[in-house]
C-alpha cells in the first residue's frame, strides 16, 4: 500500500498552523469576548495615546495632526515590542510539545511571529479606518514605502526575540533582565515625536537605534509633506540582515539545548 509523504514545508506549515490556533485558544479563548480581544488590547492603548498627546498637542506636530501622528508611531512600536515579547517565552511556553518530532522551537517561533503580524495589519486596518471616520486624514501617502518598513521592523524583531528567546532559555535571571532593558525603547525611539524635535548635536545618539530608523521611514511613507532627519533605508536593512543572520547562527548552535533544557 502506498502511503503519500509529505514535504518538510507542507509539515511545517501545518504545524505553524496548528501553533498559532493553539495560541489564539491559550490567549483569547476563555475570554467572553473571545479573539476581540486581540483586536481591541492594542487599539484602546492606541486610542488612550492619541487622545492624550492629540489634547496636549492641539495644533499637532509640525502640521500633522497629533492622532495620526501618534498613531504612525505608536502603531508599529507596539507590534515591534509585542512581537519581541512574545517570542521570548516562545520555547518554554511550548516546551511540552518537542516530544513531537514535528514541532521545533523554530516553529514556535515563526507562529508566534506570524499571529503578531496578522493581528498587527488587522489592528492598522481598523485604526486607519477609524482615524478616518473621525474626520483625520490617516491614509498612508505612500503604502509601499509604510510596508516596507513594517516588514523590516517586523524582521528586526524576529531576530531580535529569537535572541531574546535563547538567551532566557539558557539563563533565567534573563527573564528579568531583557523587560528592562526594553522599557526605555519607548521613549527614545522617536515614537511621540520627530527626529528633528531633538537637538541636532543629540541626533546622533538616537540614531544608533535602529527602532528610530524605522519609526521615522514609516512616518516618511504615511504622512505627506513629513521628512526625515535621519533615517536611512540601508541602516535599517543592514542592521536587521545582519542581526537575523546572527539570530539564525544562535539558533542553529543552541536548538538542540533549547529542546533539552
Amino acid at each position: 500500500m502506498f502511503i503519500p509523504t509529505r514535504s518538510p514545508l507542507v509539515v511545517f506549515r501545518d504545524v505553524v498552523f496548528g501553533l498559532v490556533m493553539r495560541e489564539l485558544k491559550t490567549r483569547f479563548g476563555n475570554y467572553r469576548m473571545g479573539y476581540t480581544w486581540a483586536l481591541l488590547d492594542p487599539l484602546v492603548a492606541i486610542s488612550i495615546f492619541c487622545v492624550v498627546f492629540g489634547i496636549g498637542q492641539r495644533n499637532g506636530f509640525g502640521g500633522v495632526e497629533a492622532p495620526v501622528f501618534v498613531a504612525s508611531g505608536y502603531l508599529p512600536f507596539l507590534m515591534f515590542k509585542n512581537t519581541a515579547d512574545r517570542l521570548l517565552s516562545a520555547v518554554n511556553a511550548n516546551r511540552g510539545l518537542f516530544c513531537y518530532r514535528q514541532v521545533t522551537p523554530f516553529s514556535t517561533l515563526f507562529a508566534r511571529f506570524l499571529l503578531e503580524t496578522l493581528i498587527g495589519m488587522l489592528v492598522a486596518i481598523l485604526l486607519i479606518l477609524g482615524l478616518v471616520w473621525f474626520g483625520f486624514y490617516a491614509i498612508p501617502a505612500d503604502p509601499l514605502a509604510v510596508l516596507l518598513g513594517y516588514s523590516l521592523l517586523m524582521m528586526f524583531a524576529f531576530g531580535l526575540g529569537t535572541l531574546f528567546c535563547i538567551l532566557t532559555s539558557l539563563s533565567a535571571e534573563m527573564n528579568k533582565l531583557i523587560p528592562m532593558l526594553m522599557r526605555p525603547l519607548l521613549w527614545i525611539s522617536a515614537v511621540f515625536f520627530p527626529l528633528a524635535a531633538v537637538p541636532q548635536h543629540y541626533q546622533h545618539l538616537l540614531l544608533w537605534n535602529p527602532v528610530v530608523h524605522a519609526m521615522e521611514l514609516i512616518r516618511t511613507g504615511w504622512i505627506a509633506g513629513f521628512h526625515t532627519q535621519g533615517g536611512d533605508w540601508f541602516y535599517l536593512a543592514g542592521t536587521t540582515l545582519i542581526l537575523s543572520a546572527f539570530a539564525m547562527s544562535a539558533y542553529r548552535l543552541s536548538h538542540r539545548q533549547l529542546i533539552a533544557s
